[in-house]
Parts: structure tokens; C-alpha cells; sequence
């Protein structure tokens, strides 16, 4: 995979839920098997906790909140193992909690870079307040 990289790209720091900010929420169309595979190609089991870089993913607007969609999500980089798994399946379902962008964040793909991931009962996806949405500016390659 040839990905570019510009370091001055666009860069949103993590936004407490405000009336600066928009919820971000995932779909039935938000597409968890491609987490749930790129967790799976990082050995990620049930139950395991770390921090994370994910990317790219795709952000689109529906009514008062921000969608999250996993479709062209090519990498998952691991920082810190939290907790251990138990070695068992990944959940198929996903959730996202506390993810929260300012209000003038344009819809398209970026790099949701230090999250926490954790498996148990279901994938989720979680701010910390070191999250941060970085405009992904990389090819996509098939």
C-alpha cells in the first residue's frame, strides 16, 4: 500500500460534547466487518483494550450528528496494549462513545488518531482527550 502523507495536513483536536461540537454516531452502513478485520490482521482479540490510530475513515453529516463509516479503513496502528485479550472472537457489532468533532468539520476521510479500542460484547471505539481528527490526505489503494 503507497500512502503520502502531508504533515501540514488539517488537524481537529478532540471536542468535549459542546454546542461547538457534533456527535459523531456510527449506521447499520457504517461497515464494522472492516474493524473488525483490520483488529483481527493486528491480532486484537475478545476482550483486549489499547490505544489506536485508525485510517482513514470516512465522516459524513446526517441531520444534527456526524456518521462514522469503517469502508475505507486501511490500518489500524496499535500505541499501548491496555489489557490483555482472552484469545476469543472479535464482537460483530460496533459502537463509538464519546467521539464528538468541532462543528465545522467537513465531511471526508480522516485519520482518528489516539482513540481506545476495546472488544468486549462489542467493538468500540472511544475518545480520549488526546483524540484527534486529522484529515486524511493519503491514496486509497485497492
Amino acid at each position: 500500500m503507497k500512502t503520502l502523507f502531508n504533515p501540514a495536513s488539517v488537524c481537529f483536536q478532540y471536542a468535549p460534547e459542546s454546542t461547538s461540537s457534533t456527535r459523531v454516531t456510527t449506521s447499520a452502513l457504517s461497515q464494522p466487518r472492516v474493524l473488525k478485520r483490520r483488529m483481527e490482521e493486528e491480532n486484537f482479540t475478545h476482550a483486549e483494550t489499547a490505544t489506536a490510530n485508525i485510517s482513514p475513515v470516512r465522516m459524513e453529516s446526517s441531520a444534527d450528528k456526524m456518521v462514522l463509516y469503517f469502508c475505507p479503513m486501511k490500518t489500524i496502528e496499535i500505541h499501548k496494549v491496555i489489557e490483555e485479550g482472552d484469545g476469543g472472537s472479535l464482537p460483530a457489532d460496533v459502537r463509538v462513545e464519546g467521539l464528538n468533532v468541532p462543528k465545522n468539520l467537513e465531511p471526508g476521510l480522516y485519520t482518528l488518531k489516539n482513540v481506545i479500542l476495546t472488544s468486549n460484547g462489542t467493538m468500540e471505539v472511544r475518545a480520549t482527550e488526546e483524540t484527534v481528527w486529522e484529515k486524511y490526505t493519503g491514496e486509497l489503494v485497492k
